[in-house]
């Protein structure tokens, strides 16, 4: 591929990839957020209505992003087609290129092994 149109290909996958990584991350912020907001109204004794409003419309957040993440996968799968039809070849990120980090899992979060399994 011409180096003018690979440089631009470079370009947009590391605007995707970026772009990726911060839907990801406001994903992740947004559910420690909910998970947050009924043990702080446990622990402040609140009765189980206080708060609900504030609650829903953040699940209703989280479903947003949820939704902008599909888009963005669209997005992704569409600018592969973009990437056969001129030809533009496959783009390597090994160490050509600096992917950009995807958030770290919060440290209070852990994997669990399942009993079943």
């Amino acid at each position: 591929m011409p180096k003018h149109r690979r440089e631009i290909a470079i370009q947009v996958a590391q605007t995707l990839h970026a772009t990726e990584a911060a839907i990801d991350g406001a994903i992740a912020k947004a559910a420690e957020f909910v998970g947050m907001m009924p043990v702080a109204r446990q622990e402040a004794r609140f009765a189980a209505s206080v708060g609900q409003e504030a609650l829903s419309k953040a699940i209703f957040a989280m479903t947003a992003l949820a939704q902008a993440r599909e888009a963005m996968v669209a997005a992704h799968e569409a600018l592969a087609e973009v990437q056969d039809q001129f030809r533009l070849g496959e783009l390597n990120f090994g160490g050509l290129v600096e992917k950009p980090a995807y958030p770290m899992r919060p440290a209070h979060l852990k994997a669990v092994k399942s009993a079943a399994a």
